[in-house]
């Protein structure tokens, strides 16, 4: 389920936050994926987006998205796409491989691209210091006239794993000033730079050298994002509704329809104990947070089971309704395919075709 006006406000908070430090706002699509709430974003002058896959760049563009980020390393099996969709709108990709360079002899329309940097996170990119290898990239692409060298994009991920606020401002820093020293070393081609993790983009003040910001989480949020300070409980804006289908005195536990295929198997610890989503106080207005918290501690394909308090077991009946947030919002919302309004509405999204 889907509350659309904490939905709202997160747009407004982020799409503020961006105006007020005086960079773009291009967010990023993957968590919500739907036409709907895309538009929603409009609303606050938004005009260009970021996506992870050309699956969603066809899906947004034929929206009326016009220009369109594909934010993963680009994979060459996609070329035939690349030219169908470079015809409808402006698509932008990513590059950290000299090797991908050779697959785009069939490039049909002029197509900008961003060098992955990695300042820290591991997972993709050019390590930030490497500035041969960024230079061997735009060299190599130059080759071909119709790439063109848009700047840097930058995920700082390993934001997600601070273990408290120092932590996260040091990955700030860190990679905002790595970004800083690309932009000027190669200042002659007049990079923009791109950088956006949703706990960076929720809290973060400085943002020196950056050009736009690629948030995406937020929109949603989730437990994970509040337990690391990026929002607090009430800003999370999806939660999942699951029925009681079990309920053992023995054990004051209840089991729910709602297992990996629905929250996906991400965990989280909070106060110690290992959780995949937390109960919630809910009616038909909406939910809001428990004071004492009670979670999912256990989960297989699709059962989910809640240890619960003396008061809160004998409350419950098999056939109740419980809300729960995700820890993932993401991956949740991927799984679950569509959305429904606290009013009742469906709200479709990609994976609803």
């Amino acid at each position: 389920m889907l509350d659309k006006s904490i939905c709202l406000e997160n747009i407004d908070k982020m799409s503020t936050r961006a105006r007020e430090v005086g960079v773009g706002f291009r967010p990023h699509c993957k968590t919500h994926q739907s036409h709907e709430i895309a538009n929603w974003f409009r609303d606050f002058g938004v005009s260009k987006i970021t996506v992870s896959s050309f699956d969603m760049a066809a899906y947004f563009a034929e929206d009326g998205w016009l220009d369109i980020l594909v934010a993963f390393p680009f994979n060459p099996l996609e070329i035939k796409r690349l030219n169908l969709l470079s015809s409808k709108c402006r698509i932008s990709i990513l590059l950290d491989q000299v090797e991908t360079i050779k697959s785009f002899h069939g490039l049909e329309k002029e197509v900008g691209y961003y060098i992955d940097i990695d300042t820290g996170y591991g997972r993709t990119g050019i390590k930030s210091d490497k500035f041969d290898q960024v230079e061997k990239i735009i060299q190599t692409a130059r080759l071909n006239r119709k790439l063109v060298f848009s700047g840097f994009y930058c995920h700082a991920g390993n934001s997600y794993k601070a273990k408290n606020r120092v932590g996260q401002n040091e990955i700030h820093l860190k990679a905002i000033t790595d970004l800083q020293n690309l932009k000027m070393q190669f200042s002659s081609y007049e990079p923009k730079v791109l950088y956006g993790d949703t706990p960076n983009c929720s809290i973060q003040t400085d943002f020196n050298g950056v050009d736009e910001i690629t948030p995406g989480n937020f929109v949603f949020y989730d437990l994970m994002q509040a337990s690391i300070g990026s929002c607090r409980e009430s800003d999370i804006a999806v939660a999942m509704v699951c029925p009681v289908v079990g309920k053992y005195p023995d054990k004051k536990e209840v089991v729910i329809h709602g297992g990996a295929v629905h929250f996906s198997k991400e965990s989280m610890k909070i106060r110690g104990q290992l959780t995949y989503g937390k109960l919630l106080n809910f009616s038909k207005q909406g939910w809001t947070p428990m004071q004492d918290g009670m979670y999912i501690n256990s989960i297989t394909q699709e059962h989910g089971c809640i240890k619960m308090r003396n008061a809160q077991f004998r409350g419950t009946r098999v056939g109740d309704l419980l809300a729960i947030h995700p820890v993932h919002s993401c991956l949740s919302a991927n799984l679950m395919k569509q959305y429904t309004s606290l009013e009742g509405k469906v709200i479709e999204k990609l994976q609803s075709r």
